[in-house]
């Protein structure tokens, strides 16, 4: 069985992103099964354009400029999709790519997981933080995506989703006719024992961008010098995270990491008391469940498939304060730390979810 992942990143040249961790341990691991993998996404600085990664093959296309004019810029990935020549193309996200694969090889299998759809509501609260995303213009070429978009997703093999709260969302966003299947995101669950910090410590795990509210985060480390902050990741705009630093590294209690190596992260994640997550808005990020395998609760204002709620601490309406004093004055934080490690073994654990996705493949392939 020949399967290509269609995904706007892969974990690797400088590409830290959530999708490219997805795509990068999705690829690995099945690749470990015996399956023969593809991934074809946008060449990056320092990538050819075909490379091996722990044993599968990456297709790199010419960068495009964003907006409706990628989608003629992505004209050059479909010699790609075509090289791949796989039985399955599998989309990450719904995009033009996904689009592209099809028009490359329509006559091969293709399957979409929904991991982050926006809906008009979300790009209204992203607009408070990065101004530029509520004006005329983006608001009729979201439109005009959803609408293309949303033919395309109906015309695809298989519809999963990562997280159950965004099936309804992909239903009513893309006019679907049937529900997407629920389809979980692989996480590592780490087999090394779990020890706290002896000292209250909280972490930060995300891009620094604007969605993220990382300042919110930083504040929070000046008002509450009694606990330890730790920022992991770095800004896409190299001048806005030097003001950052410059403006808040001074903290004694604050560590600056930027991005650090996998066996780092999990030693943070693992010793870290809770995640917190600042952001505007989120789908389900692997962060989440990264923490909770490492018995790290959460405390954000997002509460995907109430996992927050359940396994840590929903800050509603920003009230991140009592949150930390949650973390201070309770030991519930351990508690509900272990329920989440046994959820993330039950739900996510990555050889469970590659089984999933294998069998998934065998119907599809299966199929008429």
């Amino acid at each position: 069985m020949k399967v290509c992942f269609v995904s706007p990143e892969v974990f690797h040249w400088g590409i830290h992103g959530g999708f490219g961790y997805l795509t990068w341990i999705l690829g690995k691991k099945l690749t470990e099964r015996g399956i023969d993998v593809s991934v074809v996404t946008q060449r990056r600085p320092g990538q050819s354009e075909e490379e091996w990664l722990d044993g599968f093959k990456v297709y790199g296309y010419p960068s495009h400029n964003a907006g409706l004019g990628s989608l003629w810029a992505r004209k050059e990935s479909i010699k790609y999709y075509r090289k791949a020549d796989a039985d399955i193309y599998h989309s990450q996200a719904i995009s033009y790519n996904t689009y592209m694969a099809t028009v490359a090889c329509p006559e091969k299998k293709h399957v979409l997981t929904f991991q982050d759809p926006y809906d008009r509501a979300e790009w209204k609260r992203i607009a408070k933080v990065e101004p530029k995303y509520g004006s005329i213009k983006h608001q009729l070429r979201i439109e005009a995506e959803i609408r293309f978009l949303a033919d395309t997703c109906r015309k695809l093999d298989a519809l999963y989703s990562q997280a159950h709260f965004l099936i309804p969302k992909a239903v009513k966003l893309y006019d679907l006719k049937d529900e997407p299947s629920f389809l979980p995101n692989p996480v590592p669950v780490p087999k090394n024992s779990i020890e706290k910090s002896e000292e209250p410590t909280v972490c930060f795990l995300a891009r620094w961008d604007p969605q993220k509210r990382i300042e919110i985060f930083f504040k929070l480390a000046e008002s509450h010098p009694e606990i330890n902050f730790i920022a992991m990741g770095k800004s896409h705009d190299p001048i806005k995270e030097d003001e950052l630093r410059e403006t808040y590294s001074p903290l004694p209690n604050l560590r600056l990491t930027g991005f650090i190596p996998e066996p780092d992260k999990q030693m943070i994640l693992a010793k870290s008391w809770a995640l917190l997550n600042t952001s505007i808005r989120e789908a389900l990020p692997i962060s989440f469940l990264e923490a909770l395998a490492s018995k790290t609760p959460i405390i954000s204002g997002e509460n995907p498939d109430d996992l927050v709620s359940k396994y840590g601490y929903h800050a509603q309406e920003d009230d991140f304060d009592s949150g930390l004093d949650w973390l201070l004055n309770s030991e519930e934080w351990r508690r509900k730390g272990i329920q989440g490690r046994k959820h993330v073994e039950r739900i996510y654990q990555v050889d469970r979810v590659i089984d999933l996705h294998i069998a998934e493949y065998e119907k599809i392939e299966a199929s008429n």
